[in-house]
């Protein structure tokens, strides 16, 4: 309700206009991950800081690029840089729209490598020529693997067997 004297009318305006800013400032903000992921798959990001004390979000969860039929989860880690969205401005409403680059996690595919994931010391990537996987350890489970239509899974049979020092034949 809009007050009848103008001293209080310009007051209630000046309160109206202060809470659109700060909900237009609160649209989108950068920060870095505080806490989590709690067992809801939130987290707590730390949007400024005053004084030596952060100034915390409240538990938003992630948006993910699918799911459904394809699931892709992504656990963010203590320091890393996102960006933090609101429709509204309101931050009970927010989510945590991407990841971004920073000075303290900078981008490592400085290629024309396509795709690029890197998880520890983990690397996969992907392009027009193939995909390659460094690891120091690979560990396979599936009912068959087949390698240009051959079985050498755990299956897989050699033929021309000789007992002693010989080759076998190929896998059938």
């Amino acid at each position: 309700m809009i007050p009848k004297e103008i001293p209080e009318q310009i007051a209630h305006l000046h309160h109206r206009l202060a809470e659109i800013e700060r909900r237009a400032r609160n649209r989108k903000r950068t920060g870095t991950i505080a806490e989590g992921p709690n067992d809801k798959g939130q987290y707590r990001v730390k949007i400024s800081e005053q004084g030596g004390t952060p100034y915390l979000s409240p538990w938003v969860k992630p948006k993910t690029y699918g799911a459904g039929g394809v699931k892709m989860d992504v656990v963010y880690t203590a320091g890393e840089q996102i960006d933090l969205v609101s429709e509204s401005g309101d931050l009970t409403d927010a989510v945590i729209e991407m990841s971004t680059y920073s000075e303290a996690n900078a981008r490592e595919n400085t290629g024309n490598t396509p795709f690029h994931l890197k998880i520890g010391s983990t690397v996969i990537q992907a392009g027009g020529d193939g995909v390659t996987i460094t690891s120091g350890a690979i560990a396979l489970e599936s009912g068959t693997l087949t390698h240009n239509g051959k079985n050498i899974g755990d299956t897989h049979v050699h033929g021309g067997v000789v007992v002693g020092g010989s080759d076998t034949s190929t896998p059938h």
